[in-house]
């Protein structure tokens, strides 16, 4: 069975490397339409908080949208490594801060 599970991963990370600009922009769409929707959808409770955490909630979740487009642009268009983990990284650190205001 892992057998199976690795060919099929191989046979998918090599369509994904044939079209990488079209799955690049794919995803950034994606993401894009993921930031614009949550910065309509606000949690309640950024109401009735603090600057700092309401600020964490009302823009932690799109910013790591924004930030997971970015990476996937930079993915498409084959810039370097560092071009592509920053930004993916920087969404990591955005949702971290979200869940942590979010917990509060």
């Amino acid at each position: 069975m892992a057998e199976h599970l690795t060919a099929a991963r191989t046979r998918l990370v090599a369509l994904a490397e044939r079209h990488r600009g079209v799955v690049g922009v794919g995803l950034a769409a994606g993401a894009t339409a993921l930031t614009v929707t949550w910065l309509v959808v606000v949690p309640e409770k950024a109401d009735g908080v603090g600057p700092l955490q309401a600020g964490l909630l009302r823009f932690g979740h799109p910013a790591c949208w924004a930030l997971l487009a970015t990476s996937a642009l930079a993915w498409a268009v084959r810039a370097p490594r560092r071009a592509v983990e920053w930004p993916a990284r920087g969404a990591l650190v955005a949702y971290a801060a979200f869940l942590a205001a979010l917990a509060l």
